[in-house]
């Protein structure tokens, strides 16, 4: 419409006349021709001198390339969505999402899915970056150390992808996957090292200080007696079971205390074995696919029995890569 027709039609509304009135005047004593719809829009949403989105439709300038970086650095989860309207809102800007999308790319942001970790303190990170500062100033080798952790593990009888063919049809499986309401669980407890691996031990239900204590003697002490007779050393995190008064003095009477080593708190990352859990845990949900408790517990024991002493040097050398992060990182958690 005319910048006359504007002024004439917003006149009429203020007068109190209708949608269809206005319409009828519009084109029977000015000649222009509008839908209703228009003509509704533009009386709730216009004005009567253009628009500057209009005006400036698609023209991204180089102030405007600065800005979408600056409010990217200020929140780095804006959507496209977002950004136009901020764009609209400051500089009467309309452009396409995909038009955002490709500025931001070509400013160097691109999309991540985020990735949950435990939150560490302040005074555990310092603890991270200085054990870590250790380790590579010494140029530890972890020649003969046993990194050992225990895992829970739960009875999963499908994977995290899967493919269905287009002509499936009405027997095309569901997305959805059923699963029960509380999945039969057990924990495990195992170690590696570049001798190879300890024994792995299934429980049920809580461990305590004695639980620990007797999978320890059962089975690890023979792996290092039979390993290690020069002497080793053993990696565990400091869970409460772990460094009790009474497991203390159940190490110190194995001889066994001096050979445990001081680690971080809140350091999964810097524990290998942790990825062997993982690697475990895809196992058994892409192949072994558990559907009762004798399934489950043999789908782990075969998984432990084929693990070979090459593939727990390979996890261990992982540690290497680890290191100089959170070094990097001041202590915060890394990628790993």
């Amino acid at each position: 419409m005319r910048q006359d027709v504007k002024a004439s039609a917003v006149k009429y509304k203020q007068e109190g006349r209708s949608i269809v009135e206005i319409q009828k005047v519009l084109r029977t004593h000015h000649g222009c021709k509008v839908s209703r719809q228009g003509l509704y829009k533009f009386l709730q949403h216009g004005s009567i001198t253009r628009r500057n989105s209009l005006l400036n439709r698609g023209k991204i300038q180089h102030l405007h390339r600065r800005c979408i970086h600056m409010w990217m650095c200020q929140n780095n989860e804006l959507t496209a969505s977002e950004i136009k309207i901020k764009l609209r809102n400051v500089f009467g800007l309309d452009v396409s999402l995909s038009t955002i999308n490709t500025v931001r790319r070509n400013l160097g942001w691109t999309s991540n899915t985020g990735k949950y970790c435990q939150q560490i303190s302040h005074v555990n990170k310092r603890a991270r970056k200085d054990w870590a500062c250790k380790m590579y100033k010494e140029k530890e080798d972890f020649a003969n150390v046993i990194f050992a952790d225990e895992s829970s593990v739960e009875m999963n009888a499908h994977g995290k992808l899967f493919f269905h063919h287009s002509g499936e049809g009405i027997e095309m499986k569901t997305r959805k996957r059923s699963k029960p309401k509380h999945a039969y669980k057990v924990h495990v407890w195992a170690g590696i090292s570049y001798a190879g691996k300890t024994p792995i031990c299934v429980f049920t239900g809580i461990m305590n200080s004695a639980l620990y204590q007797n999978i320890l003697a059962d089975n690890l002490l023979p792996f290092v007696e039979e390993h290690f007779p020069d002497g080793f050393r053993f990696y565990q995190d400091n869970d409460s079971k772990h460094t009790s008064r009474s497991t203390k003095e159940w190490m110190r009477e194995k001889g066994m205390l001096d050979s445990v080593m001081k680690t971080p708190a809140s350091s999964p990352d810097l524990n290998p074995i942790e990825n062997v859990w993982a690697t475990m845990k895809y196992h058994l949900q892409t192949h072994v696919k558990p559907r009762t408790k004798e399934e489950l517990v043999g789908g782990i024991r075969s998984f432990w029995e084929s693990l070979t002493p090459e593939q727990c040097a390979r996890y261990i050398d992982h540690i290497h890569r680890v290191i100089p992060q959170v070094i990097i990182n001041g202590g915060a958690p890394t990628n790993f």
